[in-house]
């Protein structure tokens, strides 16, 4: 089924045309729409096992999916749902004919991915797209309430609409062209920040990241105090610290290893930073999840 023709009067890409689509079909025939699965942050990983920094939703549209992690998740059927909270982990089963929508929820982009395990690489993305849009109101709140249930009760008559939200709350996204959703400011400063997302390992500086986008430094800095609520400097060290976090929870690689994965070639001033941050050194915030 098609997106509201008033949602897309304008003319939208054709991938985010795609999705808006998809989107819409969902929203539009809440009725298909079954149980909410929870993945779980594992003790470990296993090699094959998918796990990401931000919360995930992947919507079965046809066929049958499953989560090899969780014993009552190797069935996931058509119309149902696997939500998996930020650092929780699944290992996708792709054994038959299978379509799948996966929306990953970062703090400034929405990602869509769309699977078809008919093809002759079952479970390789056919379709994918990245939208820029900062993570506030309405989705946050979804999103949290989601992650709190995972570990709670499962309450499908509350879990069932909070999704039916958040699937509304991504078709807006998706069927609004960036022109006419936010104003130029607002989606540059959001694609600047998933730039770095996507570069925190490499020597980022606001020079290299003005020069890649097109712009001065100056003005990269007043989108910063504009648009955000840190400089440019401070968010890249705030990604940086997240990410160094991250692999301090699930690795056991020496300091300097993580320091330099995380952008830093110093391990002394990375230490240094993250204890001025998280009020620990490297070690003891590594000790606290041994």
């Amino acid at each position: 089924m098609r997106a509201n023709p008033e949602m897309t009067a304008r003319t939208l890409p054709p991938d985010q045309q795609f999705f808006a689509d998809l989107l819409a079909g969902l929203v539009l025939n809440p009725q298909q729409l079954g149980r909410v699965w929870f993945a779980r942050r594992p003790a470990t990983l296993c090699a094959d096992a998918v796990s990401m920094e931000w919360p995930r939703l992947d919507v079965v549209l046809r066929g049958e999916y499953g989560n090899r992690l969780i014993a009552e998740q190797k069935q996931i059927a058509q119309g149902e749902m696997l939500f998996l909270p930020a650092h929780a982990a699944n290992v996708p089963i792709f054994e038959k004919q299978v379509m799948l929508l996966s929306i990953v929820f970062a703090p400034s982009w929405l990602g869509l991915h769309f699977h078809d395990a008919r093809k002759d690489e079952p479970g390789s993305a056919q379709r994918k797209m990245e939208l820029p849009h900062p993570e506030r109101g309405e989705r946050t709140a979804i999103l949290m309430a989601l992650t709190h249930l995972s570990a709670s009760t499962q309450d499908q008559a509350i879990i069932q609409p909070l999704v039916l939200s958040l699937l509304h709350w991504c078709r807006k996204v998706v069927s609004t062209l960036p022109e006419t959703g936010v104003t130029r400011a607002d989606f540059l400063y959001q694609s600047i920040c998933h730039w770095v997302q996507d570069h925190y390992a490499e020597p980022v500086s606001r020079e290299r990241a003005a020069a890649f986008f097109n712009i001065s430094p100056n003005y990269l800095s007043r989108l910063f105090s504009g648009q955000g609520s840190m400089s440019f400097v401070d968010y890249v060290r705030w990604v940086r610290m997240a990410k160094a976090r991250t692999i301090l929870q699930k690795y056991h690689l020496s300091i300097g290893e993580v320091a330099k994965r995380c952008g830093y070639a110093d391990s002394d001033y990375f230490s240094r930073l993250f204890r001025r941050q998280f009020g620990l050194t490297p070690g003891e915030y590594r000790a606290r999840f041994q």
